[in-house]
């Protein structure tokens, strides 16, 4: 044979070798552990094509620790327990559908499967229900219930657990509404001006009031089980937090209820100017306040003002703070960081140019929205990581959850961005055309309007 003829044969016999080396299913001849370790390289899409090519790289993808890991990888991990989305009640089908393509996740390719086959592991339908609802947020698939009626002035407070919503309005009434049905199953009376703020606890809502009291209902009964006096002007802000009632009153005082006691336990007094925000976490009180500061109390020490974090040379509209840090926004366009331990200035971040009226953080990014239409997305070093414009008039409210960010204000807009980079992900044109309160959680968003008469607004996004 000449040279020619003795490549030609050789590469048939090449060729020959390598269909026999395919036609091995390594996947079955390899341990199980170490098939797990190759596989716990691949994506999740890479693992359902891999699933695909035979029964047995079918079920040693069907693996909770791969589908685990994925799904921890992407914050999912809390669909598994803390949210169970397969016992989450989607909204009627006759509610209204706005993309025409239904939110609602269906299992039927899961249910249908062959007898032969193992059943879907849990973590990979975490995964594949998870998927579906983040689709859902960045596509705009969502249904909207029915408006809800009933206030006959602007809606002043709400507050929801994911079944009950409860809002506050001037009108002097505190209405109880099935978040699924829409229907208002109590109207709350008893108050004798506006109701200012609300906080829902379990089968209990505590309310404020411009007439000073702070009222105890029971939601089931609509019974109003005590109240609260003591305060010698209008009840501007509202905590529940064990046991704990506080309230702020526009007489610049703090009060701490006790439920169980049904007594004033402690009584806040330092700021100079009216109280404008109440955040609570454990035995830690943060106040904000028009004289420029915040105040840091511990009432678990009867009392003890920590801290009195002076710097802001405005009204302080917002805070949010763990047990690292405090984290302000204010009427000078500032947002700064404070340490929660020492009540030191870390850092001040500066950019916006109208006053700063919300923000949130979680252990990624600070977000705060301003006057000037704009969103900025800051590192907690203090670095300006993006900034996110869509809105035309004020951001007023925001609402962060993972990875998800939403903020509502003027001109009809409700917008979802990505957190992690600032993108825009979708536009909702469904509030009114001034949007001040908002509620979010994994699958549900209710929005409520300062105009006159009150409504609220639902969307389902599962």
């Amino acid at each position: 044979m000449n040279e020619t003829e003795d490549k030609i044969v050789l590469s048939a016999s090449l060729i020959d070798d390598v269909k026999a080396f395919l036609t091995l299913d390594i996947p079955g001849l390899l341990p199980e552990e170490l098939t797990e370790r190759i596989f716990s390289f691949l994506s999740a899409e890479d693992l359902c094509r891999a699933a695909a090519c035979s029964r047995v790289w079918r079920e040693r993808t069907n693996n909770d620790v791969l589908w685990h890991w994925l799904c921890k990888r992407r914050r999912w991990e809390r669909y598994n327990k803390v949210v169970d989305l397969s016992r989450e009640t989607p909204f009627s089908p006759s509610f209204t559908d706005i993309s025409h393509t239904t939110p609602t996740f269906h299992f039927d390719n899961i249910l249908t499967e062959p007898a032969f086959l193992s059943a879907t592991c849990n973590w990979k339908q975490v995964y594949m229900r998870a998927w579906h609802l983040e689709r859902n947020w960045c596509r705009g698939r969502y249904r909207v219930a029915p408006v809800m009626r009933g206030h006959r002035e602007k809606v002043t407070c709400l507050d929801c657990n994911g079944t009950v919503l409860v809002s506050g309005s001037v009108d002097k009434t505190v209405r109880v509404w099935n978040l699924i049905s829409g229907d208002c199953t109590r109207v709350l009376d008893g108050h004798t001006d506006a109701v200012t703020c609300l906080r829902l606890k379990d089968d209990v809502v505590v309310t404020g009031c411009s007439d000073g009291f702070v009222r105890v209902y029971d939601t089931r009964t609509g019974r109003c089980q005590m109240v609260f006096t003591g305060h010698e002007r209008g009840v501007e802000c509202l905590c529940i937090e064990g046991d704990n009632v506080i309230s702020a009153s526009s007489d610049r005082s703090i009060r701490v209820w006790s439920l169980s006691r049904g007594i004033c336990t402690q009584i806040l007094r330092g700021h100079s100017d009216d109280i404008e925000a109440l955040s609570c976490r454990g035995s830690l009180v943060v106040s904000t306040s028009w004289d420029m500061t915040l105040k840091l109390w511990d009432i678990g020490h009867v009392g003890e003002c920590l801290h009195t974090l002076q710097g802001h040379t405005e009204v302080v509209f917002c805070c949010q703070f763990d047990e690292r840090v405090v984290v302000s926004g204010s009427g000078d366009g500032l947002v700064k960081v404070w340490s929660t331990k020492s009540g030191e200035c870390l850092r001040t971040l500066q950019g916006h140019d109208g006053d700063v009226y919300c923000l949130c953080f979680n252990d990624d990014v600070i977000a705060s929205g301003s006057a000037d239409s704009s969103i900025r997305l800051w590192s907690h070093a203090g670095e300006l990581l993006s900034v996110m414009r869509e809105h035309i008039g004020v951001v007023r409210c925001m609402c962060l959850l993972g990875d998800r960010l939403v903020s509502g204000g003027d001109r009809k807009k409700i917008v979802v961005w990505n957190a992690k980079n600032g993108d825009l992900l979708n536009v909702v044109h469904r509030n009114p055309s001034l949007l001040h309160i908002m509620w979010m959680n994994d699958t549900r968003l209710v929005t409520a309007s300062p105009e006159s008469p009150g409504t609220l607004t639902v969307m389902s996004y599962w």
